[in-house]
């Protein structure tokens, strides 16, 4: 299984390196307007939070599957929300990946060794909480037993990477984007929530390079 595991890395990896525009580009073009950027809010004067997500993949009866969170009810914009866990960088951290790591570690309870991350993935740019997020991938030989931390994570919630790529996985969903101003957003419904925002952009470009590995490898067999 660890070798199977560094195959499909080495093919993700190839992916993210040679198809990364590509990739980021298909997500963008599921948006109905072109995102800020980090680069446009700081010309404006916006100052940014850097903050990493770690998505994590593993098998799970016999398919690949990620993770996602729920996050809990708190005085801020992503009270709620469904996203990858991940968080802020601290001063401590030495890097965006350290800081993705700590998060995971802090939020599922599992540490995940340094030489099993890589990436990143395209950073993406949240306007209302001015976070600039990096997300980086994780693969896994197994499904870890999560300890989640209940201040910060209402339920974690599992899907399989294959139902993402059926036709009509993602979906318009109506939301209102900054106040009294509603857009059909791209979202995928995951286990009765509704996926979207900066995380569905996120699972969109990995899904781009998640297509680069055969379908029989994929589905392991």
């Amino acid at each position: 299984m660890k070798d199977f595991v560094q195959g499909l890395r080495k093919i993700l990896s190839n992916s993210m390196r040679d198809h990364r525009l590509v990739a980021a580009s298909a997500a963008d073009c599921a948006m109905p307007f072109v995102r800020p950027s980090r680069a446009l809010a700081e010309e404006q004067g916006v100052e940014i939070r850097f903050a990493a997500v770690l998505l994590a993949l593993y098998p799970l009866d016999g398919v690949w599957h990620g993770l996602l969170m729920q996050r809990t009810q708190y005085p801020g914009v992503h009270s709620g929300q469904v996203s990858i866990p991940g968080g802020e960088r601290e001063v401590e951290d030495g890097d965006l990946m350290e800081t993705a790591r700590r998060e995971f570690n802090e939020e599922v309870g599992v540490v995940i060794p340094k030489d099993a991350i890589f990436g990143p993935l395209s950073e993406r740019f949240i306007p209302p909480s001015r976070f600039a997020v990096t997300p980086y991938i994780t693969l896994l030989s197994r499904r870890p037993s999560w300890k989640i931390d209940p201040l910060e994570v209402a339920a974690v919630i599992e899907f399989s990477i294959e139902s993402l790529l059926k036709e009509q996985a993602m979906r318009p969903l109506k939301m209102e984007v900054s106040p009294g101003i509603y857009h059909d957003m791209p979202a995928y419904p995951i286990q009765g929530h509704e996926v979207w925002g900066a995380t569905a952009l996120i699972l969109t470009e990995f899904l781009e390079h998640w297509k680069q590995i055969p379908e029989q490898v994929r589905n392991m067999r």
